[in-house]
């Protein structure tokens, strides 16, 4: 059987975060020590032998680089410190840019050189709009909707939200089709007498999702880490944190057009969840950026890494002192909310393209390795 090599992908690779992929020597310690790999195909041996052979195609068609949640219990005990942890987190993004529409924009997100360009395009189209409505701080009680009628960034969220689910479902749609080969389902080959080999079962996309919908939620895998644990508390309250913050968000689209309150009081239950959403999320953001710079065993990650998580950090800490600033009754707070959309755009526009998109990658291949039997060999 021919291999066909790609040593430019093995460099893509390297840049993308896994700067130690050449130190492997292809013990299988990492293999033996993962609690998330599983028995009958287990991770990250074999993903670090084809990384360093350069087999593209074998590995963005392998949904066991996101069954990896990058907890670095295999970093840790590794003897050359080779890190497969890195080189896994550095293949998922290369994944991201490989099925992501248009597949350019995730590259050039990857790229630091290009950071001042994507942090300049939410700027500009910002400033256009107070400029072309010629929009100003307003005197008196701090009210947002005097300076930026709150229609104009509903309507900017509702666009480019929009653009971001749309482009996010056409790369899944081309995963999950990598992952079956185009056919749309998964199936599993049992041995049978009198025949080489059974089609036990199979399940469409959308039942397969279902089976790893509950693990999310609980964000079970997350619990087995060893040597980095923290990552789990961090990760549970970035994530419900998020979700309470949009919960609020929602209540308060509702209640604007549907029972015409364009201000619900900070008493109201949605304002309450809110609030302790952009807590939660504020905390869980320090916890995983001290991690980051303190842990040995995390080692600060890659540039994708640090993209997302201090882009969603500054969503927290400009939603938080914008708030503050506003129940003060400093105009600050009308600055603080410009910045607050300088990062939201940045959150919102480049999730696709950014770690956020983990989200929806891993869940897809959660979902098939539920669906194969291909589950971790320490059940969660």
């Amino acid at each position: 059987m021919a291999v066909e090599a790609d040593p430019k992908f093995v460099r893509e690779v390297i840049s993308l975060g896994g700067k130690t992929l050449k130190k492997c020597m292809q013990c299988a310690t990492c293999s033996v020590v993962c609690p998330l790999s599983p028995e009958d195909s287990p991770f990250p041996r074999k993903e670090m032998i084809w990384a360093q052979w350069g087999l593209k195609e074998k590995l963005l068609k392998d949904p066991d680089v996101w069954l990896c949640h990058n907890c670095n219990d295999c970093s840790k005990y590794c003897p050359r410190d080779a890190r497969p942890g890195d080189v896994l987190a550095a293949l998922r993004a290369r994944m991201i840019a490989e099925y992501s529409w248009p597949s350019f924009m995730a590259k050039i997100v990857n790229r630091p050189v290009f950071f001042p360009l994507f942090v300049l395009i939410p700027i500009v189209l910002i400033g256009a709009v107070l400029s072309i409505f010629h929009l100003t701080i307003p005197s008196g009680e701090i009210e947002y909707s005097k300076f930026i009628p709150m229609e104009y960034v509903e309507i900017a969220g509702f666009v480019f939200g929009g653009f971001a689910v749309l482009i996010a479902l056409i790369g899944l749609w081309r995963f999950w089709n990598a992952l079956t080969d185009g056919g749309g389902k998964t199936v599993i080959l049992e041995p049978k007498e009198g025949a080489e080999l059974e089609v036990k079962g199979g399940m469409c996309f959308l039942d397969a999702v279902v089976y790893a919908i509950w693990d999310i939620i609980r964000h079970s895998w997350f619990k087995v880490c060893g040597v980095n644990r923290n990552r789990y508390y961090a990760h549970l309250l970035m994530f419900y944190g998020f979700i309470a913050l949009g919960i609020d968000a929602g209540v308060d689209v509702i209640a604007k057009y549907v029972f015409g309150m364009p201000h619900l009081p900070l008493w109201h239950p949605a304002k309450i969840i809110g609030n302790l959403g952009a807590i939660a999320l504020f905390v869980g953001c320090s916890m995983a950026v001290y991690n980051r710079l303190t842990n040995p065993d995390a080692k600060g990650g890659s540039y994708f890494d640090w993209f997302f998580l201090l882009t969603l950090y500054a969503v927290a800490i400009t939603g938080i002192l914008t708030e503050l600033a506003r129940l003060a009754g400093s105009v600050a707070a009308y600055y603080l909310y410009l910045v607050h959309l300088v990062v939201i755009f940045m959150l919102i526009a480049y999730a696709p393209y950014s770690k956020f998109a983990h989200l929806i990658y891993r869940g897809v291949a959660m979902a098939y390795a539920k669906a194969t039997g291909n589950e971790p060999k320490i059940q969660v």
